[in-house]
Order: structure tokens, then C-alpha cells, then sequence
């Protein structure tokens, strides 16, 4: 198990803080499957890491991301990615995580 820095943005952070982000999807592998990472003195495992599609995430995984439709899953990730359109059919890695809480045993 590696500490690992994943940077999140506000809205990310709000969701998180919310208990409703339990998943991440990136350009780029952060990580393995048993690393964690911190947030506001809570522990957060990585248990599940996967290529996947961003319709199929933004389609079916949105909740997980934090977001309460496909739409505010789409318009986030519009605002974080502005520079370059938006191809749907482009594989991301999936960040599955779980929260352990700051005080559990590693």
C-alpha cells in the first residue's frame, strides 16, 4: 500500500466532503489497487481501477463520480477539459475507491 496525491477540484472536493464521490475517472493510472490517498483527515483505499469509456461512465457510473445526472456529470467534465473537445468514445481510467476513515489500520 503507497500514499498517493490524486488532485481534485472544488466541485470534486464538495462531493467528496458530501459522501457522494466514491470514484474518479483520469487521462492517467493513479496508482494500484490497494493505495490510498488522504482528504480532509479521511483515508480513501483504492479498490478498483479499470479502462473505460467516458459515455459509459458519464451513462451509467455518474453517481458514482458524484454527480446527480449524466448532464452535471457531462457539464463537469466539459469545464475540466475546455481546452480539447470532448470524445465520448475515449477510454479513461475508472478510480473506484472506499472511504476507511483516517483512524483505520493499513
Amino acid at each position: 500500500m503507497t500514499k498517493i496525491d490524486i488532485p481534485f477540484n472544488d466541485w470534486s472536493k464538495n462531493k467528496l466532503i458530501q459522501c457522494k464521490k466514491i470514484a474518479t475517472s483520469r487521462s492517467k493510472k493513479y496508482g494500484e489497487v490497494g493505495d490510498f490517498f488522504e482528504f480532509q483527515g479521511d483515508k480513501y483505499i483504492i479498490v478498483m481501477i479499470k479502462k473505460l469509456p467516458l459515455w459509459f461512465i458519464a451513462d451509467v457510473l455518474y453517481d458514482s463520480e458524484g454527480a446527480d445526472s449524466p448532464d452535471e456529470f457531462r457539464n463537469v467534465w466539459a469545464k475540466i477539459h475546455y481546452r480539447k473537445p470532448v470524445d465520448e468514445r475515449k477510454e479513461y481510467f475508472y478510480h473506484f475507491f472506499k472511504r476507511i476513515g483516517y483512524n483505520a489500520k493499513m
